[in-house]
C-alpha cells in the first residue's frame, strides 16, 4: 500500500507501520468503569475471535494510564471463566509454553514497558471466542479545580529502539493503517464529581443523570485515540482512606493545600519537539501552546528557545530577559516552528538544553508527543540534572507514563493537550506551578508510627498530593502535611482528619504497593509484586485451561499480532481538532464511524480570534482578498502601501490584526507593509519581476537589515501562509500569535 508521509521522521519510526486489509482477530473492546472521590476503576473486556482455519496465538500490546495499577485478569472460553495468578517471570513464560506443547490454552499477561502491557493468548481454536476481562484502578489528581481522567486506547509508532528497555519482537507494536477496532465506554462519576462541569477534547459525549450520579460515554469511537474526560469546577479539598492490608492497615491522605509563597520570576527553557510524528494537529498545538506561554511572560522573566528532532537547534545560547522587544522575536521563531526536524533525540535535546545558561537556576518546558522507548535513561537524566521538566503532552495519544515521569522526578508537572483549544487552559495551569518556588524537607507526620510510607510526587498549590502509609494494630487518627517553599523558607503546614471507616477489599493496599515499589530496590519491588499480586517487570499473570483430549491441538499455533490504528493526527495522518475527527480518504473504510463534531464550552476561541465564516462554494475564504492584492500591487508602477490603515479591507481582518499586533510589539510599520508585500509576493506570485528582485535583496541584505529585521520577515511570511491556508470558523480556529493574544488579555 502506496501512503505519503514525512520522509524526515526517521525510519526506526516506521519498522511497524503498515497497510494490511482484511479482519482482526480483536473483534472489540467495552469498558465499564466508576469514580469515587479520587479513586478510578476501570473494568475492561478485550473480546478475540479465530475466523481462521487453524489454531492461533493472538499477541495484542495496550495501553493502561501511566500510574495505574492492572489487578485482576480472568479469561472465559465458552462457558470456563479462568482466573490468572502472578508469578516470577522465568515461571509464567515456562509454564505458558509448556501449555501449548501439550496442546492446551493459555493466557500470559506482561508488563511490557511503563504503562505499556502484552497479553498473548495461546492455542484459539478455529472459529473459538476468548474473552479476556481485567480491572485497573488509578488515583486521580485535582489540579486547580480541575480532575482530568484519560483512557488510553492505542499506542502510536515511536522512535528508538525498544530492544534497549527489554522489550521482546513480539511486544512491540504495529501500526495498521487501516485496522479499526471497535470500543465502547460507560462510566459513572458519583459524589462530587458528578456535579462538575464535563468536557470532552477527544470524543462527542452522552451523559445522563443516574440514581447515584452522572452516567458519561463517548456517543462512538474507535481505538485510534485516547479518551479524555476533563471535569471542572470543583473546590479544592483534601480527603482520606482507610483499608485493610492483612492483618494491618494502609492510610491515604490526599492532601491538596494551598500554599503561601509568594509568585517568584520565570527562569524558562523551552524545548519543543519539531520531529516529523508532530506533524499536523500536533505541530499546530504545539504553536498555540508556545505563543500562550509567551504571552504570559513578564518583564521580570528570563527565557529560552530551542527546537530539537534528529539535532537540537537552540534559538539563543542563554536565557534572554522578557522584553516586548524578545517576545516579538520568539513569537517569529515560534509562528516559524514546523515538523521537519526528522527523529526524536530527545535524549541529547534534554542534555543540552539543561546546560544553556549555566549555572542559572531555571526549569524546562518540554513540549512533545514523547514517542519514544528509552524513558527510564531521560527520567535518569531529569533527576541527575537538578531542573524542573514541565511537560505538555500534544497529540490524540501521546506517550504519557514518559512525561508524566520525566516531570514527576524532577519535581515538575505534566499537562496533556488533545487539541490546540486545550493550549489556553493547559498552559495558564503550567505557568501557575512554575512560578511556585520548589518545594524542599517535605513530609508527613502521622498519628501512629507508621512502618513504611510513599507519596505521588511534587506539591503544588491547589493540587493533590497523595500519601500512603502502613500501620500494624490501628489505622491513624490525623496526618499532618509540612513543607518549607525553597525562595522564603517559611514553614507551612497542612492537616487531615483521617475518618476512621475501614474500606473493604485490597484495592487500595494493592495501589499503595505500587506506589512503594516506584523507589524500591529491585529485591523489595520483586517481593512486593508477588506479595500483592502485580505484574511487574520480574513477574507475569498466566492462566491456563487443560483442553479435552479431542481438542488438544498437536501443533504449535500460528503467531496473529493485533494490530494499533493510527493514532488520529499522527504525523499529519488525520485530523483531531476541537473534537472533529476525519481521516484521509484513501485510508477510509466502509464502515468507518462517521465525524464526530464537538465543541466544549470552557474552550471556545473569543470570536476576534475566528476566521470569518466561508461561503459554501469556497472553503477558503482569504485567497481571493490575498490573490487581488497581489495582482494590484504586483509591480512598482502604483503606489505602494505605506501604513496599516491602508491594508483595511484589502486583506483579511485577522491577517491586518495580527500585523499590528507586531506594531504594537515596537516594529515599525513601515518595516511591517515591505515584509507582508515581499511575504504575498513570494507566495502567490512567485516568478514575478518584483518577486525576483525582492529575492535578490533577501540574498544580499537590505542596507542596513538586522537578524531582528529577518526574523520578521520569517514571522510575517508565517501569519500570511496561515491566512492563505485557513479555513472556515466551523472548520478551524485562528493560532493568535502572542503577542496579539496579550494584548487581547
Amino acid at each position: 500500500m502506496s501512503i505519503g508521509v514525512n520522509t524526515n521522521m526517521g525510519s526506526e519510526a516506521f519498522a511497524g507501520l503498515r497497510g494490511k486489509a482484511g479482519a482482526s482477530v480483536l473483534e472489540s473492546v467495552h469498558a465499564e468503569g466508576s469514580v469515587k472521590g479520587l479513586l478510578f476503576e476501570l473494568n475492561v473486556e478485550q473480546r478475540y475471535r479465530n475466523a481462521g482455519a487453524t489454531n492461533i496465538e493472538a499477541v495484542y500490546s495496550f495501553p493502561v494510564p501511566w500510574n495505574a495499577v492492572l489487578l485482576d485478569v480472568e479469561c472465559v472460553l465458552g462457558e470456563r471463566a479462568l482466573r490468572g495468578t502472578v508469578v516470577a517471570k522465568a515461571d509464567g513464560e515456562r509454564q505458558y509454553e509448556r501449555a501449548l506443547e501439550e496442546g492446551d490454552t493459555a493466557v500470559m499477561v506482561e508488563r511490557a514497558a511503563d504503562g505499556v502491557y502484552t497479553v498473548n493468548v495461546g492455542n484459539l481454536l478455529p472459529n473459538e471466542t476468548a474473552l479476556l476481562r481485567f480491572r485497573y484502578a488509578q488515583l486521580l489528581t485535582l489540579a486547580q479545580s480541575q480532575v482530568r481522567l484519560v483512557v488510553p486506547t492505542v499506542i502510536g509508532p515511536r522512535f528508538g529502539d525498544p530492544g534497549a528497555i527489554g522489550m521482546q519482537p513480539h511486544q512491540v507494536p504495529v501500526t495498521d493503517l487501516l485496522a479499526r477496532h471497535p470500543f465502547t465506554l460507560d462510566l459513572e462519576l458519583h459524589g462530587e464529581l458528578a456535579g462538575g462541569r464535563l468536557a470532552s477534547p477527544s470524543h462527542a459525549l452522552a451523559t445522563r443523570r443516574t440514581e447515584g450520579g452522572v452516567h458519561v460515554s463517548p456517543a462512538e469511537a474507535c481505538l485510534d485515540r485516547d479518551f479524555v474526560l476533563a471535569i471542572d469546577g470543583l473546590a479544592a479539598s483534601s480527603v482520606s482512606t482507610v483499608g485493610k492490608d492483612g492483618r494491618g492497615y494502609v492510610a491515604l491522605a490526599s492532601f491538596c493545600p494551598e500554599r503561601t509563597a509568594a509568585a517568584h520570576p520565570l527562569g524558562l527553557k523551552i524545548l519543543v519537539d519539531c520531529s516529523g510524528s508532530m506533524n499536523g494537529d500536533r505541530i499546530d498545538a504545539a504553536r498555540t501552546a508556545l505563543h500562550q506561554v509567551l504571552s504570559h511572560l513578564d518583564t521580570a522573566d528570563s527565557f529560552s528557545f530551542s527546537r530539537f528532532g534528529s539535532e537540537v537547534e537552540h534559538c539563543t545560547r542563554t536565557l534572554m530577559a522578557a522584553t516586548p522587544r524578545a517576545i516579538a522575536k520568539a513569537g517569529g521563531w515560534v509562528s516559524a516552528t514546523q515538523a521537519d526536524m526528522g527523529g526524536t533525540d530527545i535524549r541529547q535535546a534534554l542534555l543540552s538544553t539543561f546546560e544553556l545558561g549555566a549555572p542559572a537556576v531555571a526549569d524546562v518546558l518540554l513540549v512533545t508527543d514523547g514517542d519514544v522507548w528509552e524513558a527510564d535513561e531521560l527520567v535518569a537524566c531529569a533527576e541527575r540534572a537538578g531542573q524542573r521538566v514541565f511537560a505538555v503532552g500534544i497529540g490524540s495519544a501521546p506517550a504519557s507514563s514518559l512525561l508524566h515521569m520525566l516531570a514527576i522526578r524532577s519535581g515538575g508537572a505534566c499537562e496533556l493537550v488533545a487539541d490546540p483549544a486545550e493550549a489556553s487552559g493547559a498552559i495558564r495551569r503550567m505557568v501557575g506551578r512554575m512560578r511556585q518556588a520548589p518545594v524542599t524537607n517535605a513530609q508527613v507526620r502521622w498519628d501512629g508510627d507508621a512502618r513504611w510510607q510513599a507519596d505521588s510526587g511534587p506539591l503544588f498549590s491547589g493540587e493533590t498530593v497523595h500519601h500512603f502509609a502502613g500501620f500494624f494494630e490501628r489505622a491513624p487518627g490525623s496526618a499532618v502535611l509540612e513543607w518549607r517553599d525553597a525562595g522564603s523558607g517559611a514553614p507551612q503546614r497542612a492537616e487531615l482528619r483521617i475518618d476512621g471507616d475501614v474500606i473493604e477489599g485490597d484495592t487500595l493496599a494493592r495501589i499503595a504497593a505500587a506506589a512503594r515499589m516506584r523507589d524500591a530496590d529491585a529485591r523489595t519491588r520483586h517481593a512486593l509484586a508477588m506479595e500483592y499480586g502485580l505484574v511487574g517487570q520480574t513477574t507475569n499473570l498466566v492462566l491456563t485451561l487443560a483442553r479435552a483430549e479431542g481438542e488438544k491441538q498437536s501443533s504449535m499455533p500460528a503467531l496473529e499480532r493485533v494490530a494499533q490504528a493510527l493514532p488520529a493526527g499522527w504525523g499529519g495522518a488525520g485530523v483531531l481538532r476541537t473534537g472533529t475527527y476525519s481521516a484521509p480518504a484513501v485510508w477510509s473504510r466502509g464502515d468507518t464511524a462517521p465525524m464526530l463534531r464537538q465543541r466544549q464550552a470552557g474552550y471556545e476561541t473569543p470570536a476576534m480570534f475566528r476566521r470569518q465564516a466561508l461561503p459554501e462554494a469556497d472553503p477558503y475564504p482569504n485567497r481571493a482578498s490575498m490573490r487581488a492584492f497581489a495582482e494590484h500591487f504586483s509591480d512598482s508602477s502604483g503606489a505602494q502601501p505605506g501604513s496599516l490603515d491602508q491594508l483595511e479591507d484589502r486583506l483579511p481582518q485577522e491577517l491586518v490584526d495580527a500585523l499590528r499586533g507586531l506594531a504594537a510589539a515596537g516594529h515599525g510599520e513601515a518595516a511591517l507593509v515591505q515584509a507582508l508585500l515581499d511575504a504575498i509576493r513570494k507566495l502567490l506570485m512567485p516568478g514575478s519581476l518584483m518577486t525576483r528582485l525582492a529575492d535578490k535583496v533577501a540574498r544580499f541584505g537590505r542596507p542596513g537589515a538586522t537578524q531582528e529585521d529577518r526574523m520578521l520577515a520569517i514571522q510575517v511570511e508565517q501569519i500570511v501562509r496561515d491566512a492563505y491556508d485557513a479555513k472556515g470558523a466551523a472548520d478551524r480556529d485562528e493560532a493568535i500569535p502572542a503577542f496579539l493574544r496579550k494584548q487581547a488579555d
